[in-house]
């Protein structure tokens, strides 16, 4: 997962269409691009949406310094990863996200970023319902274990083990959403921020 930021002089600036102001004379443009990682070939990962980027600037058009801008889960710019897997067994997600967007010129020149991620496993018929009743990860928190579709009771089976002949293994969907916030944003150079983030998402061993 990939995020790069650019910030440049003057007035109005274009980068792959996405714009933020800080003020009448300045405008920052930030792309957050996405990347997957799956443990086995038995889990398939893909985003609801083609080639999605979480987008600050349509959550809040005019960002100020000091402003900090919230794509909450609610929101309409949330990122919904579909995730298919053998039922009953647990699944472990991974974002592995920085702290801050770095400015390429000088790593010392930073704008805070925080990632936030949620989940659903309750077999939503779709991402949007599944937001309803997704789980929010306490902030600070992008590591969660949780079985692809939810047990009433009994513990997790081991990993899968490879499939012989023409077995067929009932898979289940759960869904996951990656948001967060940018800022606040302080008084900083024109030029590219960038940083890196992955997703990782695998079979649970509890060896």
């Amino acid at each position: 997962m990939g995020i790069r930021a650019t910030y440049r002089n003057p007035i109005f600036s274009m980068f792959l269409a996405t714009v933020i102001c800080f003020n009448s004379q300045e405008s920052f443009a930030q792309r957050i691009n996405f990347s997957t990682w799956t443990g086995s070939d038995d889990i398939v990962l893909n985003s609801v949406m083609a080639g999605p980027e979480l987008k600050f600037n349509i959550e809040q058009p005019i960002i100020t310094s000091g402003t900090t801008v919230t794509i909450n889960l609610a929101s309409n710019q949330t990122i919904a990863f579909r995730i298919e897997a053998p039922e009953n067994f647990d699944l472990t997600v991974d974002v592995d996200a920085p702290l801050f967007l770095t400015f390429v010129d000088d790593p010392s020149i930073t704008i805070p970023l925080q990632v936030k991620l949620a989940y659903n496993n309750m077999l939503p018929g779709n991402e949007l319902a599944g937001k309803a009743g997704a789980i929010e990860l306490p902030i600070g928190f992008t590591n969660v274990t949780f079985p692809v579709n939810r047990r009433m009771s009994g513990a997790p089976g081991p990993p899968p083990t490879p499939l012989t002949g023409t077995e067929v293994r009932t898979k289940s969907t759960a869904f996951i959403y990656i948001y967060g916030s940018m800022g606040p944003v302080p008084t900083v150079p024109a030029g590219d921020y960038s940083a890196e983030i992955t997703v990782n998402v695998s079979f649970t061993s509890y060896d």
